[in-house]
């Protein structure tokens, strides 16, 4: 049986009550909603923090831990909730990905179960990380984060603002649905476009159908629902007023239309006493912020687009280049990647270690093997017994099984938020028999756990700048290949440029995006662009070496050998300072 561990504040008084993180008390009514005891709730009691919610467990069967030390260590290596399940223990964390997993839990038990369909259409409703999703980031970040603040804020009482992802919510509700199909799922209440006052969905009849949202997403109640229901249930009853409901029509209506379906007001009810901000007052004001005009489920307006020409129009290239120049900085690879000297020889591993083991198609495994080597080499020259490394977005384990088969006394951390690519690792290692390798299901930003080397091949756009981010703030080496330059924007977590060097010019962040897209203008050697998208990656990459050097490594940046093996190619090494000895000669 899967075990769910969730964090409390203190233990459980008479009646069941305590108190709880928000993403506890999701966590809890979604198990109170399915109804199926299929895992085992593990309550781990941990320092109290604010803000806290009273829940009532009444009804839930739970394990307590006194203290997080009493947890595995995968569960204290990750910010809770966490599922940890299958023989092989794979650990699964953050909070949408965990309540697919209670769902997928209670499939796996009892198939073709009702909750099936909160997992939406091909069961793929939050699978996106919160990164790359802007309808993700909103139920798993944003619209948490806008709960916190309200119940510990101060609100006045005669002129209140309304949350700013309150209102963004408003809107979305009011936008044309995404609907895969249209035609075969229409509802019986849709209508002509002069019968109906809704959204409108153009088709390819030349006619407008118009439909109106019923739930977040569309038309049945999914996941995400499952989760913004508490949360703007504790938005509005903080908020209570007759008179907001003219300025919410769509939310509210929606928040009331959840509460008539079964089960769901008295899952809801899990959530104890919340106490209004203001009291209902026919002179108070509500300000509604002024937010743009679209789909929180629609792709990130912000997002990269590989076939983006705004960005990679010759001029703005050119200026952006200028502003470098100016900074006088020379940003050339070394001769040769850190680790080059290390003998390395693709014989001596076992078949399912290799490429060709992981199911690599033969076109792609020549060039695979060659940048599997140059990282495996520069792990190699660092490792030291009783080191723990991580694989970052590991993908299906291609690098972290390799390090791990050449690294029997280092424990190896598989870390990727694709549950399909990390069940083939998890196949391999056990055809392999390796008993240093961990599994862990999640965003890199839920990992927490402690380590001394962190690898990356390819982690596309802001994952690298996530992974240097993490192994500096624990003073561990970063090994790292990136890709998909175009891709950095800044988020709820990264900003650019990285490096207070970058920061302190006039540079600004368009210019900084310009130089991004150009990067990944390195088709092939008779392009005209290929030279001056290699110049872009290699600015790119010096502003992450500069950053790592403020934070007191020592840098290493170079090509793979060979170059050809991959367009993106460069391999950025940085190693604390504080790991030098007087013996050893790293870089």
């Amino acid at each position: 049986m899967e075990e769910l561990y969730l964090e409390v504040f203190c233990e459980p008084q008479e009646g069941g009550l305590t108190l709880v993180s928000l993403e506890t008390a999701i966590t809890l009514f979604l198990v109170k909603y399915c109804n199926e005891h299929v895992v085992h709730l593990i309550l781990v009691v941990k320092p109290h923090k604010i803000p806290s919610f009273k829940v009532k467990l009444l009804g839930l069967n739970y394990e307590l831990l006194h203290s997080e030390n009493d947890a595995p260590k995968a569960v204290r290596s990750c910010l809770l909730p966490v599922i940890l399940m299958g023989e092989d223990i794979t650990c699964v964390a953050g909070l949408c990905a965990v309540l697919r997993q209670v769902i997928k839990s209670i499939l796996g038990h009892k198939p073709g179960h009702w909750s099936q369909s909160l997992l939406g259409f091909r069961q793929g409703c939050l699978m996106a990380c919160a990164e790359s999703s802007v309808w993700t980031r909103f139920c798993e970040v944003d619209i948490i984060k806008t709960v916190n603040e309200l119940v510990l804020s101060d609100i006045p009482t005669n002129e209140v603002s309304v949350p700013e992802d309150v209102a963004r919510f408003e809107i979305h509700m009011a936008q044309p649905i995404r609907v895969h199909n249209v035609y075969k799922n229409k509802p019986e209440h849709s209508t002509s476009k002069n019968g109906f006052q809704g959204n409108s969905v153009d088709n390819s009849c030349g006619k407008d159908i118009l439909f109106g949202h019923c739930y977040a997403e569309g038309w049945t109640i999914t996941l995400a629902d499952i989760i913004l229901l508490p949360c703007f249930h504790i938005i509005l009853e903080s908020l209570k007023s007759v008179y907001l409901q003219q300025y919410l029509p769509l939310t509210v209506k929606w928040y009331k239309q959840l509460l008539m379906q079964d089960g769901l007001e008295d899952a809801l009810s899990i959530i104890r006493e919340i106490s209004p901000k203001i009291v209902d007052d026919l002179y108070v004001v509500y300000k509604l912020a002024d937010v743009p005009k679209q789909s929180l489920y629609k792709s990130d307006p912000k997002r990269y687009k590989p076939k983006n020409r705004i960005f990679t129009r010759q001029e703005d290239i050119d200026a952006s280049l200028q502003v470098v120049a100016e900074l006088g900085l020379t940003y050339e690879s070394h001769s040769l990647p850190f680790g080059s000297d290390v003998q390395f020889d693709w014989h001596s591993l076992p078949y399912d270690a290799q490429p060709e083991g992981g199911h690599l198609p033969p076109s792609r495994r020549e060039r695979k093997s060659q940048q599997l080597e140059n990282l495996a080499k520069a792990v190699l020259k660092v490792a030291r017994p009783g080191h723990t490394v991580v694989d970052f977005c590991s993908g299906s384990g291609h690098l972290g099984i390799v390090l791990a088969h050449l690294l029997p006394r280092c424990e190896v951390v598989l870390l990727e938020n694709k549950e399909e690519s990390l069940t083939r690792a998890r196949h391999r290692v056990q055809k392999l028999k390796l008993s240093n390798v961990s599994f862990y299901q999640c965003n890199l930003d839920y990992f927490t756990g402690k380590f001394n080397i962190g690898t990356s091949l390819h982690a596309c756009g802001v994952a690298t700048d996530l992974v240097i981010k993490r192994c500096i703030q624990q003073r561990a080496v970063f090994v790292s290949c990136p890709c998909c330059y175009g891709s950095v924007e800044n988020n709820h977590i990264i900003t650019y440029p990285r490096s207070q060097h970058f920061r302190n010019s006039s540079m600004t962040l368009r210019e900084y995006l310009v130089l991004g897209h150009s990067a990944d203008q390195t088709h092939d050697a008779n392009n005209v662009k290929t030279d001056q998208g290699k110049k872009c990656m290699g600015i790119i990459d010096k502003d992450r070496c500069l950053q790592a050097s403020e934070a007191g490594y020592i840098v290493s940046l170079a090509k793979l050998i060979p170059e050809s093996c991959t367009p993106k190619n460069n391999l950025l090494v940085g190693i604390p300072k504080e790991w030098y000895e007087p013996s050893e000669q790293y870089l």
